[in-house]
């Protein structure tokens, strides 16, 4: 019983990541969220169905759950570092502590 309850946690997690992935009036239409619940109500009764090992099928859902929170963090490092474009050079000294020297007035 316990197994259940781990892929039933593990079954609402992976759609909640697809939540976030697709806008919510889209995700029932989307091929990924179709995929994952066709998978999951075909395996629902054994995992041994077509002859599978008993942790391939949960194996598989783990690896996807993982790849889309890995996209979303990396999405959000992007957006959080992405770079600004070219800097001047006196903001590119300042960013590593260093000042560029004063140039001299010129005076006639």
């Amino acid at each position: 019983m316990a197994a259940s309850r781990e892929i039933l946690t593990l079954y609402r997690t992976l759609l909640r990541e697809l939540r976030a992935v697709y806008p919510k009036d889209k995700l029932t239409e989307s091929p990924a969220y179709q995929h994952v619940r066709k998978q999951f109500r075909e395996h629902r009764v054994t995992t041994e169905k077509l002859c599978r090992s008993k942790v391939e099928m949960e194996y598989l859902a783990r690896t996807y759950l993982c790849f889309l929170q890995s996209v979303k963090q990396h999405e959000e490092l992007h957006s959080a570092y992405k770079g600004a474009g070219e800097r001047s050079i006196e903001s590119a000294a300042n960013l590593v502590g260093l000042k560029l020297p004063e140039l001299p007035d010129e005076q006639d």
